[in-house]
């Protein structure tokens, strides 16, 4: 049976026409069912720019005016004048939960300087509180809108769901897998990579948000099928939720018992050397359930460093010395918390192994220049009353400069709930200890 053919090339373009509209509305349900309920904030607010972009463009000078005549012009009746077209650059948006970024073509006239002039417009006719407006590349101009700022918004850590309960299973990360920090004030997220980077510092005052931090990557590590967790905190505030599952663990306020824990992570070093000649390398850059990376995490270090024992001090300085000088290559990596990061806490040869740093709020100056001796030339300081809980100054992985974070938030409830996950997975390795000793809680 034969048909005419042009009634089935239309039915075929009117069916090839459904599937498409059908496939992008599916598309635009799933992107609306996935987000949460800021970003679904901003997709209605980018629908709202995209619809009013053609009336806003020519008020705001973002439009130019086309006086070359169409081909129909040119070869139809000239007894009316040419009308000018106005050309309008075209408007692509992505939204998430901090605002929507807008990426547009530029027109001749109408660059990066005429995009900037507009700035203050477009932040009102958009509803945006600020807005960030770069040229990453000949041609293009990028819009980034604010209705939220980063640094003020507390979004919970991506392990949590949106009760707050954890949507995470052991074993589900590696140490290869990025771990996000948080935000910083242009709403870039910062990542740390346990498998590329080294040692860290994290210094600030009580209350300060330095909880957050640890907690994040505790529980990230807990979760990293080839990472051993070794925890040593005085405080019992870090270790707690972890002491069932972590490889190793301390709660002891004298030194022996942590410069045991520091002595055996040395003596994991001699005997990692010898893959070294087996392996023709100068370090270890894979990791798996039988070579292990080691996170060794001690809170609180100033309790160690500056203890009245003399000799126990000095013994456990030893052993930190030699893991943050030479522990990176073995596979080894030291995060070391205090409330203040002066030179009789911390020696100097030990701070400048500590490449990453988080600092929150501090008491003075001089406590942030020794982690950024640089920090009098920046135009950001935690040396700073006003910054809120959970706001810090960061320099970790590849960057140059230092930038303000807002750490993603994980309650300590939270990770207490994670390590239920792991010991209902066979993962505990301990039972909690049967007692407190109140005066240490404390």
């Amino acid at each position: 049976m034969t048909g005419n053919p042009l009634g089935l090339a239309l039915l075929a373009v009117v069916v090839l026409g459904g599937l498409g509209l059908l496939g992008w509305a599916g598309y635009c349900f799933a992107r609306w069912y996935r987000a949460d309920a800021e970003t679904r904030v901003s997709l209605r607010q980018a629908r709202r720019m995209r619809w009013g972009w053609k009336r806003l463009a020519p008020m705001l000078g973002l439009a130019v005016k086309d006086a070359t005549p169409t081909v129909l012009q040119q070869y139809g009746p000239q007894e009316q004048p040419t009308k000018p077209r106005v050309l309008v650059p075209r408007l692509r948006t992505r939204a998430d939960v901090f605002g929507v970024t807008v990426t547009a073509d530029a027109l001749p006239q109408v660059g990066l300087s005429a995009w900037q002039d507009a700035g203050e417009g477009l932040c009102d006719a958009w509803g945006m509180r600020r807005i960030r407006i770069s040229q990453p590349k000949p041609g293009v101009i990028v819009a980034r809108g604010f209705r939220r700022e980063p640094l003020e918004a507390v979004i919970r850590s991506p392990l949590l769901g949106p009760d707050g309960s954890p949507v995470c299973r052991p074993g589900q990360f590696v140490s290869t897998d990025d771990v996000l920090l948080g935000w910083d004030e242009d709403g870039t997220p910062i990542v740390l990579n346990l498998a590329y980077s080294a040692h860290a510092l994290v210094a600030g005052l009580t209350r300060s948000g330095k909880s957050i931090t640890v907690n994040t990557l505790l529980a990230y590590a807990s979760l990293m099928r080839d990472v051993r967790l070794i925890v040593i905190d005085p405080n019992l505030g870090a270790v707690a939720p972890w002491w069932r599952t972590a490889y190793k663990v301390s709660d002891a306020i004298h030194p022996d018992e942590p410069t045991e824990i520091l002595r055996w992570v040395r003596e994991e070093m001699q005997r990692r050397e010898r893959l070294f000649w087996s392996g023709r390398t100068d370090r270890i850059t894979e990791f798996s359930p039988e070579l292990p990376l080691l996170l060794v995490v001690i809170d609180e270090v100033a309790n160690y460093t500056r203890h009245p024992d003399r000799k126990a001090r000095e013994r456990f300085e030893a052993e930190l010395l030699a893991i943050a000088s030479q522990g990176a290559k073995f596979g080894i990596r030291l995060w070391l918390l205090t409330q203040k990061p002066s030179a009789d806490v911390l020696t100097t040869a030990v701070r400048t192994n500590l490449s990453a740093r988080i600092c929150h709020r501090v008491d003075t100056i001089e406590d942030f220049l020794h982690l950024f001796p640089d920090g009098r030339e920046l135009d950001i300081t935690a040396a700073d009353r006003t910054m809120p809980q959970g706001v810090s100054i960061a320099s970790v992985g590849d960057m140059h400069t230092p930038v303000r974070l807002r750490s993603v938030y994980l309650p300590t409830e939270a990770c207490w709930q994670i390590n239920d996950l792991m010991c209902a997975e066979g993962l505990k390795v301990r039972e909690l200890p049967d007692h407190v000793d109140l005066d240490k809680a404390a």
